[in-house]
């Protein structure tokens, strides 16, 4: 389930601030040939300011032009109740998972990490991708606690952000019983055989995603560097700077983002 090229998407915006259909119809022509599942409403979707409106329109466009691609929901909710409240929407409008981090907080522990997958694991309604990193939730499950989160029968996947190769590369060898996605670019390459990619670079270069994931190109390296460093993608405002190149292509009709209303560039 869900293995290779995930596209994690930008949210593409109208003028007026509203989900345009038109643009998520246009990017996910651009890709679908090259990835094997998409994912709207996570970091890259700006989905921590996304509207219940806006994420609904993001949610339900992105089903609707998938072309028979499985969709996997970004659900960035501070607290267990809230991700189970979008989760039982995002299994109405048709996703086929959800991928969500810990709760929030720098207070939260291990236990009550674990105890929020448990719970979306019971009552989500969805196969679960558990999102491994800091940087929405101000915390992170350690690799003992999520080994265990990946027993659980529907926890499917893990999404390592955690911003470790090494890390990565250890779930990898643990063979959790749950898929291994890497999630950052630059550390594609040294992450070891994950399942798959988790990815922003998909929204513009779908094909070399699918060719790096494959072991297809000559020179990986080169090509990856190459393109971080063209799309800014270890900058910190990664998903303004993939806006602006889709929109500069013609594929948006803005480059307006979530958070600040403002055009991005």
């Amino acid at each position: 389930m869900f293995q290779g090229v995930i596209a994690a998407l930008v949210t593409p915006l109208s003028e007026t601030g509203e989900v345009s259909e038109s643009g998520v119809a246009r990017l996910l022509d651009s890709i679908r040939p090259h990835v094997d599942a998409l994912l709207p409403n996570l970091s890259t979707g700006e989905g921590r300011w996304l509207t219940d409106r806006q994420w609904e329109a993001m949610l339900t466009a992105t089903v609707k032009h998938a072309g028979g691609l499985p969709v996997l929901a970004g659900v960035l909710r501070p607290t267990t109740d809230q991700v189970l409240e979008r989760a039982r929407v995002a299994a109405d409008l048709g996703a086929n998972g959800l991928v969500s981090t810990t709760p929030y907080g720098s207070g939260v522990s291990q236990d009550q990490i674990h105890r929020h997958f448990a719970e979306l694991d019971a009552r989500a309604g969805l196969p679960v991708v558990a999102y491994h990193g800091t940087e929405v939730a101000d915390n992170c499950a350690d690799f003992e606690t999520l080994l265990r989160i990946c027993e659980l029968p529907s926890v499917v996947g893990v999404k390592d952000s955690s911003g470790s190769s090494a890390f990565t590369r250890r779930l990898v060898e643990a063979a959790p019983g749950a898929r291994v996605y890497a999630g950052l670019e630059h550390l594609l390459l040294e992450s070891g055989a994950v399942d798959g990619y988790v990815v922003a670079l998909a929204n513009l270069e779908p094909a070399l995603c699918a060719d790096l994931f494959a072991g297809r190109l000559d020179d990986p390296a080169a090509r990856l560097t190459e393109a971080v460093e063209r799309y800014g993608l270890e900058e910190d405002d990664w998903y303004v700077r993939v806006k602006t190149a889709l929109y500069e292509r013609g594929v948006l009709e803005t480059d307006r983002t979530v958070d600040t209303g403002e055009v991005g560039g």
